[in-house]
């Protein structure tokens, strides 16, 4: 049985599910039989703040890379801007991202899934982690999945760009609306679920 872990901030932890699995959840829940799953979301982190903690929380799960696999959501904290600034400069932010690719390769293969997008209205996000006030802007999440992308081409690592498809959804901007702007629901987290569910880099790391 293969152990996979999922790495990320709130959206990977599954904040705004109703039934608290999030998509990682909803992914692993047909696969149980051939899968061990563990979630490594944890709500409001940035990058360095994920970086400081995964290679550790990954390895003392994935014992032998030939029989585990890890998933990192890149989330969009570090974009999300604070009086008018993003949180993160983009040079910081890239050079994070390159190495917390380096750091999750040495231990199992890797796949990246891209941020997803928000519902502009509700911004700007309250957020109880920081207690800041954060304004998502989905032109800043397009511009980053632009960037992550190229980073994981440069490194031969699989990354899902699943933020055009989610932007074109009705679903998942109902499921955005519904909520808090920033989180879906557990229809909009099924969506997500099952678009990765379809993506052959995640059909090849679970065989």
């Amino acid at each position: 049985m293969k152990r996979i872990c999922f790495v990320g901030a709130s959206t990977t932890e599954g904040q705004g599910d109703e039934t608290g699995q999030g998509w990682p959840g909803r992914l692993s829940a047909p696969l149980r039989d051939k899968i061990a799953p563990y979630n490594l979301g944890v709500s409001g982190q940035l990058l360095g703040e994920i970086r400081r903690r995964a290679a550790a929380e990954c390895a003392a799960r994935i014992l032998d890379s030939d029989q585990g696999g890890i998933v990192f959501c890149s989330g969009m904290n570090d974009i999300a801007r604070h009086q008018g600034l993003s949180r993160t400069p983009i040079r910081r932010v890239i050079q994070t991202f390159e190495t917390l690719l380096n750091d999750l390769e040495a231990i199992a293969p890797l796949i990246v899934i891209g941020p997803f997008p928000v519902y502009t209205p509700k911004m700007p996000y309250h957020s109880e982690v920081s207690g800041l006030e954060l304004d998502f802007r989905n032109e800043d999440i397009e511009e980053t999945n632009t960037i992550y992308q190229g980073l994981c081409e440069m490194h031969s690592v699989p990354y899902l760009s699943i933020f055009p498809d989610l932007m074109e959804s009705d679903l998942y901007g109902h499921s955005l609306k519904e909520g808090d702007g920033l989180h879906p629901g557990g229809d909009g987290y099924q969506l997500v679920a099952e678009k990765i569910a379809d993506w052959p880099a995640w059909k090849t790391l679970i065989t």
